[in-house]
């Protein structure tokens, strides 16, 4: 019995080293193979350096011809320009601007189409010439896709509440869900943007059923005007009633437990009684209905609002990185890079057809 419970400790320890031999040698060959993979790249950039310090002459040659030629393009390529108009969709009328931009963007970057541009945006054909594209993006900003986030979890049940994620709603958004845009024009006349604020909405937004959308909004915004100007006159009419009533009962001999009331029907049936405040706090209940609905009247009182115009003149918005003198010596040393490439992989193909044609 002695001899089983002594043999038994010895077993678990040699079970646990083979355990830790088998850690060690796993780690020990990662630890192998991540090193393998950095002495690889340091080999390949050794490689690189050699044959480019081998052969810096032709690198230099094609690095200095890429820089002449690059500062003679920039200097005589046209200047690009750009300036930026935030506008305001109303009507859901996001897709039709986003076509029409499209439609305006394919006219100036692709078709090169300046007559149907400058007719489009009632511009002279020399002004529509000059510009080089037109973009659109949402005005994205995080508060109010925080908000739009929570104005939809109102209309959730209790349990779609719960399980909707941020993240779930801002994946499910697309350019058409915001209401602020950014239009964007890029063109070689500086001063050309001004003239494109009269009629730029107008093109982006021309659409029968969204022109006919915004007349029947205005038409029943008035009607809600009209309607609250009459509840107005009739409380100012009932106001002026309950008024003489207070002055009749203030002549009258006061009787004790009473009290100046004003009854609306048959003030033995019923027991509503109207009094002054509360005719004065309705009525201002209609002004601010009658205020929030002048603020809509402007707001939808065209298919786009221009928040914000395009400026008079624009600006540079080129990038260093858009400079030929930039681009072209990078190009022209990697057609060196890649023709010494292809030289030397004809070179060696020809010594391996060499060899097996000796072989043969």
């Amino acid at each position: 019995m002695s001899k089983n419970s002594s043999q038994q400790p010895f077993s678990d320890e040699v079970d646990l080293g083979h355990l830790f031999n088998l850690i060690g040698n796993a780690f020990q060959k990662f630890f192998n193979f991540i090193a393998s993979i950095f002495k690889g790249i340091f080999k390949v950039l050794l490689m690189f350096l050699i044959h480019v310090y081998n052969r810096i002459k032709w690198y230099a040659i094609a690095g200095f011809l890429g820089l002449g030629l690059g500062v003679f393009l920039d200097k005589t390529a046209d200047n690009i320009y750009g300036a930026n108009s935030f506008i305001e969709t109303n009507f859901d009328s996001a897709h039709q601007v986003y076509e029409n931009l499209k439609y305006l963007h394919q006219l100036a970057y692709v078709d090169n189409d300046s007559i149907e541009l400058a007719r489009k945006l009632n511009i002279s054909v020399e002004d529509a010439a000059t510009i080089r594209g037109i973009y659109l993006e949402p005005d994205i900003d995080e508060n109010d896709r925080i908000k739009m986030f929570v104005d939809f979890k109102k209309g959730l049940d209790s349990l779609s509440r719960e399980e909707y994620l941020y993240d779930d709603y801002i994946a499910s958004l697309d350019y058409f869900s915001f209401k602020r845009h950014k239009i964007g024009v890029a063109s070689t006349n500086k001063f050309i943007f001004k003239k494109l604020n009269d009629n730029f909405v107008k093109a982006i937004s021309n659409n029968a059923y969204l022109n006919e959308l915004k007349r029947v909004e205005r038409l029943n915004y008035n009607s809600q005007k009209e309607t609250i100007e009459n509840e107005k006159r009739e409380i100012d009419s009932l106001a002026a009633e309950y008024l003489k009533i207070r002055k009749n009962e203030s002549n009258k001999e006061p009787i004790p437990g009473s009290g100046t009331n004003l009854y609306m029907g048959n003030a033995k049936q019923s027991q509503l009684i109207v009094n002054e405040s509360e005719l004065l706090a309705k009525k201002s209940n209609l002004e601010s209905l009658k205020r929030q609905i002048n603020v809509n009247l402007v707001k939808n009182e065209n298919v786009v609002n221009v928040i914000s115009e395009f400026p008079d003149a624009g600006y540079d918005i080129s990038k260093w990185t858009d400079k030929m003198k930039v681009r072209l010596p990078i190009i022209f040393f990697l057609i060196t890079f890649f023709g010494f490439i292809l030289y030397g992989l004809g070179k060696y193909l020809s010594d391996q057809d060499k060899i097996i044609n000796k072989q043969e």
